[in-house]
């Protein structure tokens, strides 16, 4: 094993692990569990090798140490000592990549023996929809069948959608969902009913779903139960993905442009589409038109995100528009969904000759207002159905017994946007999309299904949603808004970018998993809070932090008082690490502050305002006695730390004193933690504590001051910095009344 032999080796294992585990009949976990084992054994062994425990004992191969080998430094001239660590960890970190791409590989060329080259456009598509005045009917009750049954007797029956002679394809929802979760995919009463009725209205049905990157069909189908109901059924269960494959042109106007689709659905009759009602973190709510979008065959749909994912839903609707729409609500799914999600006994089946209009009811009895999610609002403006209807819950013949209707668990509108607008983002850049589909595979269908971490899934998806939409609330949607937030994404990537490349250059990364995953955590809440700023300010904030952690980092590091093991003085990472590190804390600091003055915490101590600050500049003050560090320090040291005081006190006189104090919390407690990581971690000591000086974990709030006060000087107040209304009326009354 070696880093030339390795990589080969690889990609062949993850195409005898896909073709092998076929023939085996191996499902997904067993063929996880396979790959991760042989990573495991290459890594380990090769490691082994190149820390020089093994010799190199191979024949053919003239080296003598492991390490030789590994480099094959006969040939190649390239010795251990040549390579940074850095790189060697980056070389082991890829070998499960060489194994996925192998398995991938094999997947995609057993797809595309399917592919047929021939395109087809709307004029083959033979379930063409007549629009007609949109109806709906909505029935609940304790029997399923019965429910399903009188909602489409209530729109003519099913003779009026399906005539003797057509082939009917019903789009179910399989690989949508988590096979132990009741809800998360479509139930087979709901579609046993619909199979009858079109039998015995002379159709011939046909039931299928497609894979997706975290669930193959076969599998899912077979541990949800319904391969064993379509046998004993008698119906044609069928996986789009291995139907034959042609191109669709969905029009020079679309985004999709030409792509690949089942002939099974160009050439369906009649095509009802039989959703399950359920949340979704990406586009709120997953029904008819999300289920339609389920028809596409490709494995990897990280690329119909970069093309705008609810433009995408909107364009297979238009293309293959559902002549009918039953919502399986009979088990719904709430929360953050559509697997991390919750079973709820709804107990209701809608049915509509609308996909538009469909959804546009069940959204209204999960608590959406229908102009809150995009496709749908999209797809009415543009004609494709009718979204106007508006529900009467007086209408059902009993209310839900826990009071849901209409108020379903779910993920809120503009933190759902947020997500689809930061995926868009992050899979422009190169090997994101392959990384996206690993990350989705993995956390939202395998930790859905394990043992323990399947309850952690849903509580960390909510975490996120109430987190993410605490920063977002009060924040503008326009055009201009938008682009301050993308502008601000990039800046942000930018300086983080920077810090990380000066972390590498510094010889940091090899010293604490736990500091990186604490580093990359920063990096992402520095990036939450940079999308709520106006850019004016970030810029001014970013600038000002590197400017005043310039200064201070070579004084205090000239004096002994901050030894950074990799490095002597401010270099990239010390200045742009802070710098992130200033974004997150004034960006959490906005946040604390909206807390406290809710909490009206300080509304009689507004005159004390620089209150906060003097009182931290007090405890630094007395523990640099304390802790001996006056003897250490020099004048240098000392003027610079009065000149931060008096900058602090005065600049802080400015502000709130709710916002003071926000920031001191902050800074206390993100400066202090990291502080005390970045020791655990060697990348940095103190002149004279073995442990954490009492004043590090106060000279973040310190330095908090003078980047206040020249950001000041250039004219920006950093104490409101956010762009949105949320700084004015966040929690009061006059926000426009309570959110869930």
């Amino acid at each position: 094993m070696s880093f030339l032999i390795d990589p080969p080796l690889l990609v062949l294992s993850g195409i005898l692990i896909y073709f092998g585990g076929r023939r085996l009949g191996w499902n997904r976990h067993a063929k996880i569990v396979v790959g991760v084992a042989i990573v495991l054994i290459f890594i380990i062994f090769s490691s082994l090798l190149y820390a020089d425990i093994f010799r190199a004992v191979f024949p053919l191969f003239p080296e003598n140490t492991g390490s030789a080998f590994m480099f094959h430094s006969q040939t190649t001239g390239i010795t251990k000592d040549m390579v940074p660590t850095a790189l060697v960890v980056v070389l082991f970190l890829l070998y499960p990549v060489w194994l996925f791409a192998g398995y991938a590989a094999a997947l995609l060329i057993t797809k595309r023996r399917l592919v047929s080259g021939e395109v087809l456009s709307f004029s083959d598509v033979k379930s063409r929809v007549v629009r007609n005045p949109s109806q709906y009917a909505v029935k609940r009750g304790t029997d399923p069948r019965t429910a399903v049954r009188e909602a489409v007797a209530d729109l003519g029956g099913i003779e009026r959608f399906v005539k003797a002679g057509d082939r009917v394809f019903i789009k179910i929802n399989i690989c949508g969902g988590v096979p132990e979760v009741k809800g998360t995919f479509t139930s087979t009463d709901v579609v046993e009913e619909i199979v009858d009725m079109v039998k015995g209205a002379g159709g011939e049905p046909v039931v299928g779903d497609a894979d997706m990157i975290w669930s193959k069909f076969w599998q899912v189908a077979d541990a949800s139960g319904w391969s064993d109901w379509a046998k004993k059924k008698g119906v044609n269960l069928v996986n789009l993905s291995e139907t034959k494959i042609v191109g669709f042109d969905f029009g020079e106007d679309s985004v999709i442009g030409i792509d690949r689709v089942s002939k099974e659905v160009v050439d369906a009759n009649v095509i009802i589409s039989v959703p399950t009602m359920k949340t979704h973190l990406l586009t709120g709510v997953t029904l008819g038109m999300k289920n339609m979008y389920g028809t596409f065959p490709e494995v990897d749909k990280a690329k119909y995100h970069k093309m705008k994912i609810e433009e995408v839903i909107y364009e297979v609707n238009r293309a293959f528009t559902p002549n009918l729409v039953i919502i399986d609500g009979s088990i719904g799914n709430e929360a953050i969904g559509p697997l991390s999600s919750r079973p709820i006994d709804y107990q209701t089946i809608i049915a509509s000759n609308d996909v538009v209009c469909a959804d546009s009811i069940a959204s209204q009895m999960m608590g959406y207002d229908p102009s809150q999610v995009a496709h749908l609002s999209l797809a009415a403006e543009r004609g494709l159905g009718d979204a106007s209807a508006r529900f009467d819950f007086s209408s059902l013949p009993y209310r839900h017994a826990s009071g849901k209707d209409g108020n379903w668990d779910r993920p809120e509108a503009k933190v759902k946007d947020f997500y689809n607008w930061g995926i868009e983002l992050m899979l422009k850049f190169p090997g994101w999309p392959t990384l996206f589909n690993i990350g989705a595979d993995f956390f939202l269908y395998d930790m859905a299904r394990l043992p323990v971490l399947k309850y952690l899934t849903p509580a960390i998806l909510k975490l996120l949603n109430d987190s993410v939409y605490l920063v977002l609330r009060g924040q503008g949607d326009t055009e201009a808004d938008r682009s301050r937030r993308r502008t601000n994404f990039f800046i942000l990537l930018l300086l983080a970018e920077a810090a990380l490349i000066g972390f590498w250059m510094d010889g940091y990364l090899r010293n604490s998993l736990f500091f990186d995953l604490n580093f990359l955590l920063a990096i992402a809440v520095s990036i939450l809070a940079a999308v709520r700023m106006k850019t004016r300010n970030l810029l001014a904030l970013i600038l000002s932090s590197a400017a005043v952690m310039f200064v201070v980092e070579r004084i205090i590091t000239s004096a002994g008082i901050v030894d950074y093991s990799g490095s002597v003085g401010p270099t990239l990472f010390v200045v742009s690490g802070w710098a992130l590190m200033m974004v997150a804390i004034f960006g959490i600091s906005d946040l604390f502050r909206l807390w406290f003055e809710r909490l009206h915490l300080f509304d009689r101590l507004e005159r004390w305002r620089p209150l906060p600050f003097a009182a931290a500049a007090a405890v630094f003050v007395i523990f640099f006695y304390l802790e001996g560090y006056f003897q250490l320090a020099g004048r240098e040291v000392l003027g610079l730390y009065a000149a931060m005081v008096l900058l602090g006190v005065f600049f802080s006189s400015r502000s709130s004193i709710a916002w003071n104090a926000a920031l001191i919390v902050a800074a206390i407690a993100l400066g202090g933690y990291m502080e005390l990581l970045g020791l655990f971690a060697g990348i940095w000591s103190y002149g004279l504590t073995e442990g954490l000086p009492i004043i590090m974990t106060i000279a973040t709030a310190i330095n908090a001051g003078p980047v206040l006060g020249v950001a000041s000087i250039a004219g920006v107040d950093l104490s409101r910095s956010n762009a949105g209304k949320a700084e004015d009326r966040p929690f009061g009354r006059a926000g426009g009344g309570s959110h869930r």
